[in-house]
């Protein structure tokens, strides 16, 4: 999949504002009921024109490259007047009070001592928007579709990345929601339900959250909902209680990552350094009282864990004193290089499936199993999976995978090859990503699987 912006020439700062080789599809999301594919280009380089983009599925043929345009629309996309300076000088740069970047932030990544953004010990503080006048989307990290309630849900870091070296806090982070209408494709218009800022005191460094999960409560209504926010670099797990519209964090030592399994491959040729926590939850089936399996790991780590969800919904659980420490459990280790980016449940199978950092592959494992090199299988391995960033399941079973360049993105200042094709997405029907392979589970559940080549590129 490629990204063509039909471009603006204006600067920001030294940069233009639109540099086509900056801009890569980072994350997806698809909402089955009206058909738009979402994707995302977090700002982590300068010429980033909109950070949340959309396009309709319908609008386009397999193997094509769609024409995304700015969610809900270009004009939240853009970056505000206010963050620059008034002067005809100083209109061109960010001005002093919105850079918040210690020199020597990045080393961190490579051996170096971290010095992390700093927002200071501010009392809880929040704020709701009606519509879409008011605020701006400055860069979107991860997004969620609510298939049952036709909802998106995105996280807006606040943070502008010019270069590795260059990094401005603009604004507070904040996790923003909009209503899907089914007809959206035709009218555009996508109402904000909600937008709500992340407290300052609730973390240290917000480029950290990567993916949000939703544990939907069984017997309650669309606002019945927490909102999973995984915060890899500093290690821990942000609640959002929609309902009560509350926030808190969950913190293990578990959730932290093991160094010695941080160094990655990119490519054959690009070794790195990313030192990640816990990457995102991955939620299994709800028990009797609406509680369901919460698995994680760390993303510098080979490890396997799991804990009940009920201690993300009690803000009292997970201190050590109330015993949060004696109710995770390694389930095992997935075996070497295996270090992951992603993790989804499937809810029809109950097989787990995980995009692997430094490989070209998309494996899986079948949950009724204990888990361990023997258990994990290989759905899909090729050269055109750079690296696996985006994976969810839709509601008509098929399981989506993208491929971009994140380590490129953010550790280099090597421009993207726009020759060539740099994000790609695919899909395929759960069953036969899983036929053949030890996560079948025909042989545990007595389901007739058969294998047919339903393998999709979009």
């Amino acid at each position: 999949m490629v990204i063509k912006w039909s471009g603006y020439d204006t600067y920001i700062g030294p940069y233009k504002y639109n540099l086509p080789y900056n801009n890569d599809i980072i994350g997806i999301e698809y909402h089955h009921y009206s058909k738009l594919m979402f994707g995302i280009v977090v700002r982590l380089r300068p010429g980033v024109p909109s950070t949340l983009n959309a396009f309709c599925t319908t609008d386009y043929a397999k193997n094509s490259s769609p024409r995304y345009w700015g969610f809900p629309n270009y004009e939240v996309n853009q970056l505000k007047a206010s963050y620059y300076g008034q002067t005809r000088d100083a209109g061109r740069q960010l001005e002093q009070k919105h850079s918040n970047y210690s020199a020597g932030y990045f080393n961190y990544f490579f051996g170096g001592s971290r010095h992390s953004l700093q927002y200071g010990t501010q009392k809880h503080y929040k704020k709701t928007y009606n519509s879409v006048d008011g605020f701006n989307i400055v860069s979107s990290h991860h997004l969620i579709v609510d298939n049952r309630c036709n909802r998106l849900y995105a996280l807006d870091s606040g943070t502008l990345h010019y270069s590795a070296t260059e990094i401005y806090t603009v604004q507070l982070p904040a996790i923003l929601v909009f209503d899907l209408p089914l007809n959206g494709c035709q009218t555009r218009n996508f109402p904000v339900i909600r937008r709500v800022e992340i407290p300052g005191y609730l973390f240290n460094n917000p480029v950290g959250y990567n993916f949000l999960s939703l544990d939907q409560q069984p017997k309650g209504t669309c606002d019945d909902v927490y909102v999973y926010a995984s915060n890899a670099f500093d290690n821990r797990v942000l609640v959002y209680d929609y309902k009560k519209n509350s926030f808190w964090n969950v913190e293990h030592t578990l959730m932290k990552p093991f160094i010695a399994e941080s160094y990655m491959l990119f490519r054959e040729d690009y070794n790195y350094q990313l030192p990640l926590g816990v990457v995102n939850i991955a939620l299994g089936w709800p028990d009797k009282n609406g509680d369901r399996p919460a698995f994680f790991t760390p993303g510098s780590s080979q490890a396997q864990y799991v804990f009940s969800s009920k201690y993300l919904k009690n803000p009292k659980s997970f201190s050590y004193k109330h015993g949060f420490k004696d109710y995770i459990t390694l389930l095992g280790y997935r075996g070497c290089g295996s270090q992951a980016y992603r993790e989804v449940f499937d809810e029809s199978t109950g097989v787990m499936f995980f995009a692997e950092m430094q490989s070209n592959k998309l494996t899986c494992w079948n949950t009724a199993l204990p888990i361990s090199p023997d258990t994990v299988g290989v759905v899909f391995e090729s050269e055109a999976l750079q690296f696996i960033s985006g994976l969810l399941i839709d509601p008509t079973g098929y399981l989506w995978f993208h491929s971009s360049q994140v380590p490129i993105d953010y550790l280099t200042q090597i421009p993207l090859d726009i020759t060539d094709v740099n994000s790609r997405t695919f899909r395929i029907k759960v069953p036969d990503a899983i036929s053949g392979t030890v996560c079948d589970t025909s042989s545990y559940y007595g389901r007739n699987l058969h294998s047919i080549d339903s393998e999709e590129q979009l």
